[in-house]
């Protein structure tokens, strides 16, 4: 239905309801969809902190969309309305209210699953225990809200008997705050220990940590929806605090979306910084510098069964691009089986290229101090079971050149 074009006047703020709602709602869906469509391209996978910013940017569009029919029937004017649009006001109003807490906490869920995903162990407790927050303060306000009035309209604000809805406001408002600045915190103490520059310290901390600006739409909305707790006028007064929740739940989305702009990634993903085990924001076919440190670390490492034998574990780092290979096995401790007199014989592959067959150390150094690259390391350690054949010891030797 398209309706006749209104001019805000101050008796009328409808439009300015309506107007506002539409835009904040397509910067949200548009923030939305950046974001899963650079993490698609990056990443090529939909995680669930993906599929929570979706279906947060679901519930604000109904939210919006409830919003924008207020103010088509009347909320945000001075004059008198008929008994239908205001039983409509207030039965939208009722669910717009529930609706913009489902949307913050799938937003505030959604950056928590992001921490989890970059934070070390010791720290995904506090996640944990900020979630648990996150889950109480919501779960325990949209009951609040679904009973704010005697039954059986719970939504009539105007006329019926409802509990002190300021306090109300201030309480949900007043832990709002404080889960994001919760998870503003986490991310700064992340960040602070990034091995880089203090310039990119400061973009990283600026990206992740833009959620503390909706702070202050927050403080606003507690300020003005107690001024109108006594209005005569509520459903005209009602027009700044839900222009300004609109604005609360646009930062809200767009705060977990912004660190996957994609200019922000491609600076993730060039390896000018990390940030622990940063998962999900490598691009395809690259390895970042961090990830290749830990793999070498973790493949250069000798099987426990190997550790105090002696004997030495030579890997050789070869790049990825190469495909001339060459396998040995060589015998590196052989224990005898007690039934059925067969020797168990461990054995480690070291894979290499071409080029550093001859195991030149100048060669070797070079490649594992270069940061431009790729290697792969490889070290596979299996049984072989040989027939004794009357001697004490046996060697297995292979070469296979790819």
């Amino acid at each position: 239905m398209i309706l006749p074009r209104e001019h805000e006047t101050p008796f009328n703020k409808a439009p300015v309801i309506r107007a506002v709602a539409a835009l904040l709602m397509v910067i949200a869906i548009l923030s939305a969809v950046t974001r899963i469509v650079t993490r698609l391209l990056t990443v090529g996978a939909f995680k669930k902190d993906d599929q929570l910013v979706a279906a947060a940017t679901v519930v604000v569009i109904a939210q919006s969309a409830a919003v924008i029919s207020q103010g088509a029937n009347g909320l945000g004017k001075l004059e008198s309305l008929g008994p239908e649009q205001v039983s409509y006001i207030l039965k939208s109003h009722y669910a717009s209210d529930i609706l913009y807490i489902a949307a913050l906490l799938l937003s505030k869920v959604s950056a928590t699953r992001t921490l989890w995903g970059m934070a070390p162990r010791e720290r995904r407790k506090a996640i944990w225990a900020i979630e648990a927050l996150i889950a109480a303060w919501a779960s325990s306000s949209i009951l609040a809200a679904l009973f704010q009035c005697s039954l059986p309209q719970p939504w009539d604000f105007v006329h019926g008997q409802c509990f002190n809805r300021s306090i109300f406001w201030i309480y949900v408002d007043a832990l709002n705050i404080v889960t994001d600045l919760a998870i503003t915190g986490i991310l700064v103490e992340m960040f602070i220990k990034l091995k880089t520059s203090t310039s990119k310290k400061i973009l990283v901390i600026s990206v992740f940590g833009c959620r503390i600006f909706i702070i202050p739409p927050i403080v606003s909305h507690m300020y003005y929806f107690k001024r109108i707790a006594d209005s005569p006028n509520p459903l005209f007064d009602m027009w700044q605090p839900t222009v300004i929740v609109q604005v609360i739940q646009c930062l809200s989305i767009m705060a977990t979306c912004i660190p996957y702009l994609k200019p922000f990634m491609d600076s993730l993903n060039s390896g000018q910084m990390a940030a622990g085990d940063y998962r999900g924001t490598r691009s395809k076919g690259s390895n970042s510098r961090s990830q290749s440190a830990y793999a070498s670390a973790r493949m250069s490492r000798p099987p426990r069964s190997l550790r105090g034998t002696g004997a030495g574990i030579t890997s050789i780092a070869t790049r990825a691009s190469h495909r001339l290979q060459k396998y040995e096995m060589m015998d590196m401790s052989a224990n005898h089986d007690r039934a059925g007199g067969v020797e168990e014989n461990i054995t480690t592959v070291t894979a290499g290229n071409k080029e550093d067959a001859s195991n030149s150390p100048n060669n070797r150094s070079w490649d594992g101090q270069s940061h431009t690259s790729q290697t792969v390391l490889v070290q596979s350690t299996w049984r072989v079971d040989v027939e004794e054949s009357g001697k004490d010891e046996n060697y297995a030797t292979a070469a296979n050149t790819k």
